[in-house]
């Protein structure tokens, strides 16, 4: 059983755990001191950029004492960056039910192929991971290349959180890919107990029944996987809205400071920056939401499945079965929410592209308005006086 376990973690999260190791969210062990550690690293970087990004000692890209509007944006989104960094380490670090989750997905894993009879197979999901690495790797390398490439204190004192920001929401990533691969197995093993009953319709009650007894089983695991989704959630209550929120604030402010570098006629390498960083931020949300959306679909399927099914009426026991199973189906939902404020799904996705639209929409008709109404201050002023 410990061995098929391991397989799953292996196959999914092994390797971010390793990564979060590395950039300092997690500590090597599990004692106090390596906890401390981590804080006191924590305290460094975020207080050492904080003082910096303060001081004000770089270059502005924006009139920083007349244009109060931009330098309200730059503060508030560099505050974002540094709440949202101290909120996810320290959650990680003394909230971290991360055993509890994985515990939970590879018993409900090893469940399915001892009861159910869907076979251990981890192909599915190591493609599903693998494809989640890769594109968090493309992204963290765009990232620093454009942050390079842009050669500013600015951004380069911004990277590391940046980095620690992505890693997170990858990781919320690879439990919605392990939450789809495990319903995408459930519902192999649904069909094949669908399948059991057809079969043993004419047969003996004695044969019938061992079919039957799959149906409380299939039950229990999927209440078994409800509940991983309801601890999932605890384990990225405070990190996932507060990621979602900075994510609100980049998508919305990046397009305006885009517009802003080119009605200044800045740097061409201030733009590559913005426009990637963008186009970073919105496919970092786009695949969760569509993960989450895919797992909701595949539970309707399930529910359905058992819904729709004809199998000998006149069955009390099996009627009775299949009822409770129908019921538990229809109440718990796969559905995943951050911190119980908003579901994930893309609904949700259209929404917040929706909002940010109008804010980038709204920032830049101020923009306009408090540059017109500054320039029509200062014409009167330097007009020069007509003579009597």
């Amino acid at each position: 059983m410990g061995q098929k376990c391991g397989e799953l973690h292996a196959a999914s999260l092994l390797r971010m755990r390793r990564v979060m190791m590395c950039l300092g969210m997690l500590p090597i062990g599990q004692n106090l001191f390596a906890k401390v550690f981590c804080n006191v690293v924590l305290v460094i970087t975020v207080g050492y950029s904080s003082s910096w990004r303060f001081s004000f000692d770089y270059d502005f890209d924006y009139d920083f004492l007349n244009d109060h509007f931009s330098s309200t944006i730059d503060l508030t989104n560099f505050g974002a960056l540094v709440a949202s960094h101290f909120i996810i380490v320290i959650e990680l670090l003394w909230g971290n039910c991360s055993r509890d989750v994985d515990r939970q997905l590879q018993e409900i894993h090893y469940q399915m192929s001892a009861h159910l009879g869907t076979p251990v197979n981890t192909v599915r999901i190591r493609g599903y991971c693998n494809a989640i690495y890769g594109s968090l790797f493309i992204r963290c390398l765009i990232f620093c290349l454009v942050t390079v490439y842009n050669n500013r204190a600015l951004t380069y004192y911004a990277l590391y959180s940046e980095i620690i920001l992505m890693a997170r929401f990858s990781e919320f990533t690879l439990y919605c890919a392990v939450i789809l691969f495990l319903y995408h197995e459930l519902n192999l093993g649904a069909s094949n107990v669908v399948k059991e009953l057809e079969k043993t319709r004419f047969e003996l009650w004695s044969i019938r029944l061992l079919s039957l007894e799959k149906l409380p089983k299939l039950q229990r695991i999927h209440g078994s996987l409800w509940e991983s989704i309801r601890c999932l959630e605890r384990y990225f209550q405070l990190s996932l809205i507060t990621l979602l929120m900075k994510f609100f604030i980049d998508i919305s402010a990046l397009p305006y400071w885009l517009y802003l570098s080119k009605i200044q006629h800045t740097e061409v390498s201030i733009q590559h920056y913005v426009g990637f960083d963008e186009i970073i931020k919105i496919l970092e949300i786009i695949v969760p939401c569509y993960l989450c959306t895919k797992c909701e679909a595949m539970q309707r399927k399930l529910r359905s499945m058992f819904y729709t099914i004809t199998t000998d009426r006149r069955n009390g026991q099996l009627n009775a079965a299949l009822r409770r199973l129908n019921l538990q189906l229809s109440q718990e939902k796969c559905q995943f929410s951050a911190g119980g404020l908003v579901e994930i799904t893309t609904e949700m996705l259209g929404k917040f592209i929706f909002g940010t639209i109008s804010y980038i929409v709204v920032c830049i008709q101020f923009s306009i308005n408090l540059r017109a109404s500054n320039s029509s201050q200062i014409a009167p002023s330097s007009t020069p006086s007509a003579h009597i």
